[in-house]
């Protein structure tokens, strides 16, 4: 009986090692949970980027802020006989009209974070990430944008969103040869935040009528609820509430309609696309942001893969090699 009893408590621990490897491991399908440990690198910033080219800064519109870097795969080279620039910029992508012409590469637009008062597209760490998603297959288009105070909600969204109407113009996937069946977004920190609004709204653009845009959002730390929800006793700190409020142009969140149009909380449907968050269990984002959209994206029965990661790492800090693996899976199964 002794040696049974052995035998079956050791199968047990067997099945029960192996339930915990598949959370742990890559999960591309969405709809799932998972936590773990990262270690303190970012990982694309340890790798060198052999045949990965950047087309630095091109206008998406005329602001000097509104510009771009392109990261282009090994191999690919852009269409010199098409010029996606400023001109291009200047009309949405659904003024060309026309069939549905595609390329033939799935791209990702990734805005960087920064509390949306500061931050850079071309800073080591993102433009790292960049050449990383670029590394493994994704023509990623890079975006700057306008910045609060100066430029308070929406100036920073309707930013992105210019430049991701720019991103679906024909001109644009032709140069680059990316197939607007294909497209995805990556955010960390505030620009986790955009990148989640633009999906959860992208069904408001009038480019939206020739068929769906975003396929596939990756939110990493993205603050998720701006409304006076985050001055509760787990909400942000006073001094991120203070960021906040100068990004939503209001003096108190008493009276600032803002708040609930920049929190991607209030604008999910059921045209929301697959998302990927990635959250840390004890960063100043608090977790519940993140929890709470996750129930209400599944509410809408919008897939998810949630990734818990424990202790500190914000935003793009959580990319070690486990968690830039875990992303790129998940954009590939989306992406195609």
């Amino acid at each position: 009986m002794g040696t049974v009893r052995r035998s079956l408590l050791a199968t047990v621990g067997v099945l029960a090692a192996l339930v915990i490897l598949a959370a742990c491991g890559p999960d591309p399908t969405g709809d799932q949970n998972a936590t773990v440990t990262t270690d303190p690198v970012i990982y694309p910033l340890s790798l060198r980027y052999h045949g990965v080219d950047v087309v630095a800064d091109v206008p998406y519109g005329a602001d000097p802020l509104q510009r771009l870097d392109v990261c282009l795969p090994p191999d690919s080279e852009p269409d010199a006989t098409a010029t996606p620039g400023a001109s291009a910029a200047a009309t949405p992508a659904a003024a060309e009209g026309g069939a549905r012409t595609a390329g033939t590469r799935p791209a990702v637009m990734m805005i960087h974070g920064g509390s949306w008062s500061h931050g850079d597209k071309a800073t080591a760490a993102y433009r790292s990430v960049c050449q990383y998603l670029a590394s493994e297959g994704f023509v990623t288009f890079t975006v700057d944008y306008r910045l609060a105070p100066t430029d308070p909600f929406p100036a920073g969204y309707d930013d992105v969103r210019r430049a991701l109407d720019w991103v679906f113009r024909t001109s644009t996937l032709t140069t680059y040869d990316v197939d607007r069946d294909r497209v995805g977004l990556f955010g960390g920190s505030a620009g986790g935040n955009l990148a989640a609004l633009l999906a959860v709204t992208d069904h408001d653009s009038p480019a939206y009528a020739d068929g769906d845009r975003v396929r596939a959002v990756v939110d990493l730390s993205g603050p998720t609820n701006l409304t006076s929800r985050s001055t509760e006793a787990d909400g942000v700190s006073a001094s991120f509430q203070r960021k906040q409020l100068l990004y939503l142009g209001c003096r108190t969140y008493t009276r600032c309609p803002a708040a609930e149009q920049a929190s991607p909380e209030y604008q999910v449907t059921a045209d929301t696309p697959p998302f990927f968050i990635g959250h840390s269990t004890d960063e100043f984002i608090p977790l519940w942001e993140s929890q709470e959209f996750v129930s209400t994206l599944r509410s809408h029965d919008v897939p998810v893969t949630f990734v818990q990661v424990q202790g500190t790492a914000h935003s793009i800090a959580q990319l070690d090699e486990a968690m830039s693996k875990r992303v790129v899976a998940f954009l590939r199964a989306r992406l195609g």
